[in-house]
């Protein structure tokens, strides 16, 4: 299959469950992506990404022992951490859609509801990648800019330079 991403991107697999691990290892490398790194759970996944950094995760959302909002806060939020800006896609089986926005606030770029098929994480990916949101930094939130559309802001534009996507003036 064709993509667009680099095959020298490394990425992080974050779930509990080896067969899904598995599973998308191999549907990465039929990509061509074949820098990949295997954390079994949260405590582990932090400790690779604390080693080096990675260009993306694709996180189970009940990774354990922190789910996978719990651990893309963390990461988002961590001023010092090397992968804070990093492309997180998450993966979840059944995900009530209150859940999925709430990963959203957590700082995810990306959500695959399971089954997943090759041309989906490709997708995925490369919008996360290839074609990312802005980076928004606040006090309680850091992460892709949640707004899929431009809107006209009501009262004093309050962003910084930084802060502002492509069209904002």
């Amino acid at each position: 299959m064709n993509t667009t991403l680099p095959p020298r991107l490394s990425i992080l697999i974050a779930t509990a469950n080896g067969e899904l691990s598995s599973t998308l290892a191999a549907t990465l490398r039929r990509l061509g992506l074949t820098n990949t790194r295997t954390a079994r759970d949260s405590a582990e996944a932090f400790r690779l990404l604390s080693q080096s950094p990675h260009d993306a995760m694709i996180i189970d959302h009940a990774i354990g022992p922190e789910d996978g909002m719990t651990v893309t806060r963390r990461v988002r939020l961590n001023a010092a951490a090397s992968n804070r800006g990093m492309a997180i896609v998450m993966v979840s089986g059944d995900m009530p859609s209150e859940q999925t926005r709430e990963a959203q606030d957590a700082g995810i770029d990306e959500f695959i509801h399971l089954p997943v098929t090759a041309q989906i994480l490709a997708a995925r990916l490369e919008s996360a990648i290839a074609a990312p949101r802005p980076f928004v930094v606040s006090p309680t939130y850091a992460g892709p800019d949640r707004r899929r559309e431009e809107a006209p802001i009501e009262g004093q534009d309050r962003r910084t330079p930084a802060n502002r996507g492509p069209k904002a003036t």
